[in-house]
């Protein structure tokens, strides 16, 4: 029998398939059915499995799986993640004291490091700034600093002018 020359490299081209197949819950999805589908059809595992990038004893799992749940316990299972140190509770009342004027906190600024501070003192839950950061965005609000002078477009303008007059008062 002729074997196929192929222009490109055959294990590039294997591992770019692989990838797609990989890419996707669905896609993995997929890869499983038709590798348990390929031994239903009567070729062994040990064989099937390096076709569809997979050892033998997970084909074989696969197999056994679908034997006893059906097809649908090969999807990929919704994975909960971490467990939220702040509760819904929690977040709204944080919601509201970041509308008040830090001042009224005994802080010039909310940003990342002093919401830290404070959800340290209120609630005794440790954050760090960059995950405070993230709360703030989480929870609708834009990072803004203030300006110390107009900006772009007014270099050389009456308004700036008068801006940094009164910045210097």
């Amino acid at each position: 029998m002729k074997r196929k020359i192929f222009k490109n490299d055959i294990e590039k081209l294997r591992l770019e398939g692989k990838l797609i197949m990989e890419s996707s819950a669905e896609s993995r999805y997929y890869n499983r059915v038709a590798a348990v589908n390929a031994v239903l059809s009567g070729v062994s595992p040990s064989v099937a499995a390096p076709w569809f990038g997979m050892t033998r004893r997970t084909l074989a799992g696969w197999v056994k799986k679908v034997d006893d749940y059906g097809f649908d316990a090969l999807a990929d299972k919704p994975r909960p993640g971490a467990r939220p140190r702040l509760n819904a509770e929690q977040l709204k009342l944080l919601d509201a004291i970041i509308q008040e004027p830090p001042s009224a906190h005994g802080f010039k600024v909310w940003d990342g490091g002093s919401l830290s501070v404070f959800i340290k003192q209120k609630f005794a839950v440790s954050l760090g700034k960059r995950q405070c950061q993230r709360l703030f965005h989480k929870l609708g609000y834009s990072r803004i600093r203030p300006q110390t002078f107009p900006s772009k477009g007014y270099e050389h303008s009456e308004e700036r002018s008068e801006f940094q007059k009164k910045d210097a008062r």
